[in-house]
This record gives C-alpha cells, sequence and structure tokens, in this order.
C-alpha cells in the first residue's frame, strides 16, 4: 500500500474515533498534545492535505491510550484481539489472574479428553 494510500486511511479512521463524543478533542488541544500545527491538523483531516508519516505518527502518539488502542483495533481488526485481551488481563487483580489460570487449566483438560 502507498504512503498516500496509508494516510489517507489513517485519516479515516482517526477522524472516525475523533467524531465519537467521547474523544471531543479540538484541534488545538490535539496540536498542544502533539506539537503538529494545528493549521496542519485541520487541513489533514479535511483531506485538503497529507501529513508526512512521522507527523502523524506524533499525532497518533500523543492522543490517550484509548484512542490509540481504538485506532490499532480498527486499522488491523486481528490487533484488537490481542489488544483486548491484554487489555483485560492487564485490569485484573491476583485473585482474578489465578481464577483465569483455573479456567484456562480446566479448558485445557476438557479439550485434552
Amino acid at each position: 500500500m502507498s504512503e498516500s494510500k496509508n494516510l489517507s486511511r489513517y485519516r479515516e479512521i482517526f477522524n472516525w474515533i475523533k467524531n465519537q463524543s467521547k474523544y471531543n478533542y479540538t484541534n488545538k488541544q490535539i496540536a498542544d498534545w502533539s506539537g503538529v500545527d494545528p493549521s496542519k491538523i485541520s487541513r489533514f483531516l479535511t483531506g485538503k492535505r497529507d501529513l508526512k508519516a512521522g507527523d502523524f505518527f506524533c499525532l497518533l502518539e500523543s492522543m490517550p491510550e484509548a484512542f490509540q488502542e481504538q485506532f490499532w483495533c480498527r486499522y488491523n481488526p486481528t490487533h484488537k484481539q490481542i489488544v483486548d485481551l491484554a487489555i483485560v488481563i492487564e485490569d485484573m487483580d491476583l485473585a482474578d489472574l489465578g481464577n483465569l489460570l483455573q479456567l484456562i487449566g480446566a479448558e485445557l483438560d476438557r479439550r485434552n479428553n
């Protein structure tokens, strides 16, 4: 996929996420976080201009982690399964992790028999 096609897809996904009500960030906020000029962000998001790949990734990396995860899950749907499970496990306390391991062990035993 060419860099221009990638950036077009990146723009589409970034805008889709940004337009969700929980991510109601202004271009100025995003510019402050990323260091990318607000006018560049505006022209990129409206499709009037592409960003350099480095600027785009700077922009994406400045966004909250949940935003970034949603971006990568939408960009690569197989990433979603890995990320979702990793998030679930990360949020577990030790008791929950122990219960999960017991469930996994029971499931493995069931499948082996």
